[in-house]
């Protein structure tokens, strides 16, 4: 029997970027009635350390409410970002939006992240006495020093990696146009870089590749972690090694 070649795996990538394609938001999908609510950050990452940017709601404060703002919260972190703290006057459509201030640092000088901590921006709603309610949030990560609000997804094919050392793999959620690397993290923290081919996203985010494990990593279960060469914006799913076969 004849083995699956490289260049037959490559061109599996077409139809698992298709996968990802679909997987992901579509630009034009129809918003529903009733949004869930959460925060747009706008850009999508900066850098800790002095990184400005914009934040609005998707849904408008309650009846009642007069005022708005936003909090940046974590461990060792709480500032207010791009908004008054007693409160900043709602625009006329009721949805809170910093862009009445321009882009503000989302990290102030007194609150600096820390590197693989996870903190959340709050979008608050305030009535006349200053009563607190809770309108929408979202996550930013922190990692190598720069903060992003992506939820990268990885998707392995197969997730079981035979004596062939390779897979395709696709992946969304990641920054338009930027590059992306990988590694294989074991079960004790450890790290070994993957290759990847190519290695870019579209405009959108998302991209396929095709995954070569190098021949110096042992059989077993790891985590591979894909992470954006710019927004640092971290996606990983569960594989496994078994060079016993040579496909799954």
């Amino acid at each position: 029997m004849e083995l699956l070649r490289p260049r037959t795996l490559a061109a599996a990538i077409l139809p698992l970027a298709a996968v990802a394609t679909l997987a992901a938001p579509s630009a034009e999908a129809r918003t529903t009635p009733t949004p869930n609510p959460t925060v747009a950050v706008t850009p999508a990452y900066g850098a800790a350390a002095g990184g400005t940017a914009t934040a609005k709601a998707n849904v408008p404060c309650p009846a009642g409410t007069s005022t708005f703002r936003f909090t940046v919260s974590g461990d060792g972190v709480f500032t207010v970002f791009g908004s008054d703290y007693l409160g900043t006057p709602l625009p006329a459509d009721r949805i809170p939006n910093t862009a009445v201030y321009g882009a503000q640092p989302l990290f102030d000088a007194d609150s600096q992240p820390v590197n693989g901590q996870t903190y959340k921006i709050t979008a608050q709603c305030l009535d006349d006495a200053l009563n607190v309610t809770t309108l929408a949030a979202t996550d930013v990560k922190v990692n190598e020093g720069v903060w992003n609000t992506l939820k990268p997804v990885v998707y392995a094919l197969p997730a079981k990696i035979g004596s062939l050392r390779l897979a395709l793999v696709a992946f969304t959620g990641f920054a338009g146009g930027e590059g992306v690397t990988g590694v294989l993290r074991a079960a004790d923290g450890t790290t070994t870089p993957v290759t990847l081919q190519p290695q870019g996203t579209d405009s959108s985010g998302r991209g396929a590749a095709l995954l070569q494990v190098p021949a110096g990593v042992a059989d077993g279960a790891y985590t591979l972690v894909l992470t954006g060469d710019a927004s640092k914006a971290r996606g990983e799913i569960a594989v496994t090694l078994d060079t016993t076969r040579v496909w799954w």
